[in-house]
């Protein structure tokens, strides 16, 4: 049987401060949460004027849909709002709370909704849904791959203490990101459309993310800058 006595967890804590201070080395102090926030949004700029392949041609019209506006301003709020939690979990003491979560995901909910309000083109060949749809699937991958990227690095380099929600938080802020871009360059409107070549790869990225961020970003400690 293990030894309890406070004797022995005085001396096996007073080992392990040791063994921290003698690991101790300088590092260089990260730049505030809402600094690095706004580097990766220019950065997320800066993808949509490189990585866009140009705008839907109806995109005036569309402008002036109010639904449209919603949906698409809730897919950015919701990128911000998650990649400002995600490096919000990098620091100590400032854990992600669960209402700022439910807020995300009730934002990303409203704009699902306003997709099944879109109407389903039966005549569409399965042919057609095919070749269209891999091609948003795929430019949305693409769109988001710098940005998930470079946030899942800045978020590394801080103490992420939940690594599994801090990957999922990274990749739904560059999907989502991800997949407001491609509103503004994909033509198409149809609901399965949208529910299968859009949503999915947001989903899909986000689960792929969690399970990096819990291989990856566990060994914070290893990785802190130097």
């Amino acid at each position: 049987m293990a030894d309890t006595s406070p004797s022995f967890e005085t001396a096996r804590t007073r080992a392990l401060v040791r063994r921290l201070l003698d690991e101790a080395a300088p590092v260089r102090r990260l730049w505030p949460p809402s600094a690095r926030l706004g580097v990766w949004l220019t950065l997320v700029a800066v993808t949509a004027g490189v990585g866009l392949s140009g705008a839907r041609p109806d995109l005036g019209q569309r402008l002036r849909d109010p639904a449209y506006l919603i949906e698409t301003t809730a897919l950015g709020v919701a990128g911000v709002i998650a990649a400002a939690l995600a490096l919000q979990a990098t620091v100590p003491g400032r854990e992600v709370r669960g209402p700022t979560q439910m807020l995300a995901f009730g934002i990303v909910t409203a704009a699902a909704v306003l997709w099944l309000r879109q109407p389903m083109h039966g005549q569409v060949t399965l042919t057609q849904f095919m070749a269209t749809g891999i091609v948003c699937a795929a430019r949305t991958v693409l769109l988001a791959a710098v940005p998930w990227c470079v946030l899942l690095i800045a978020v590394r380099r801080g103490a992420p203490l939940a690594p599994a929600k801090a990957g999922e938080l990274v990749g739904a802020a560059a999907f989502l990101m991800a997949a407001l871009l491609m509103r503004v360059e994909c033509p198409l409107d149809e609901r399965l459309h949208l529910l299968v070549w859009h949503a999915l790869p947001v989903l899909g990225g986000t689960v792929m993310s969690a399970m990096v961020g819990l291989a990856w970003l566990r060994r914070w400690r290893s990785a802190a800058p130097r």
